[in-house]
């Protein structure tokens, strides 16, 4: 058993639920709610943090509805297989970056924000203040390092480092 930091994550159980969660699910709605589930006992719970960390279909100034909000980590569920084409990742990062840009309101504040992106792979959306461009990292096979990003970027809420433990 491999664990993440103090306090302990068993990270290989973080993996098989989310792995089983997009799995079993037929629709967006049964990825958001298993995976959530997933991060919220497995992960937020964990780290200590109480559940109110997260809001869920959390509307923006515009309208627009959120998934998952997580302080600055935003969450966007996808069916599975739709991070399978590169038009629907496009599509999915476009939709993400509006949510960073609106919630984070002024361009400053864009750095600090990530967007995941979860199906039956996850992609990370970050803003280069250097370029000046929106940077797309996957989309992934849910694995380990994948994985550890996503617990990098909630344990971020916390404002600790992550350690790995053998």
């Amino acid at each position: 058993m491999t664990q993440v930091g103090v306090p302990q994550i068993d990270l290989d159980d973080v993996l098989l639920c989310i792995r089983s969660s997009v799995q079993k699910a037929q629709s967006e709605e049964d990825v958001r709610v298993r995976v959530s589930w997933c991060i919220e006992e497995k992960i937020l719970k964990a780290l200590g943090l109480e559940r109110s960390a997260g809001k869920y279909e959390y509307t923006l100034v515009s309208g627009a509805r959120v998934d998952a909000l997580y302080g600055h980590v935003i969450i966007e569920y996808k069916a599975p297989g739709k991070l399978s084409s590169a038009r629907d990742v496009a599509k999915a990062k476009e939709q993400v970056v509006r949510y960073i840009t609106e919630e984070a309101g002024s361009k400053s504040e864009w750095p600090r924000y990530l967007g995941v992106i979860i199906s039956d792979r996850i992609a990370f959306v970050k803003y280069d203040p250097r370029s000046g461009d929106w940077i797309l990292r996957g989309p992934y096979d849910i694995r380990r390092e994948v994985v550890i990003k996503l617990i990098e970027a909630l344990r971020g809420l916390r404002r600790k480092n992550l350690t790995s433990i053998t």
